[in-house]
């Protein structure tokens, strides 16, 4: 029986945590897992790659891999790229906000919830 309330109570923890995450116009938010699916670092960008459909509740593009750049220009740039790392790695809730004046998806602000 034990096992089986367990199995229930990760069951209902997973539904609630995919139903936190939402992305509307400039802004995704919820758990950095279900938000966004990957970090990619190549020769020249950082990129957030997302999931499967994000790009339609967006105002702003995403990228042909499905993915939105950090703002290099950024004076935060370095502080961005952290708080990402933080957030992939102790799984916590973040809002990524996006760049208002351009049409390709540019991240402008990351913020990391540490109480919900």
């Amino acid at each position: 029986m034990k096992i089986i309330n367990a199995l229930f109570s990760i069951s209902l923890l997973a539904i609630s945590t995919q139903a936190a995450a939402s992305c509307n116009k400039y802004a995704c938010e919820g758990v950095s897992n279900v938000v966004f699916s990957s970090v990619i670092a190549d020769s020249s960008d950082v990129k957030i790659k997302f999931h499967p459909d994000t790009g339609a509740t967006l105002s702003c593009s995403l990228d042909g891999d499905n993915a939105a750049v950090l703002n290099q220009k950024s004076r935060n740039y370095r502080n961005m790229q952290s708080m990402l790392l933080t957030a992939v790695a102790a799984n916590l809730p973040v809002v990524l906000g996006f760049d208002t004046s351009s049409a390709l998806c540019k991240i402008e602000s990351v913020e990391i919830k540490v109480v919900e």
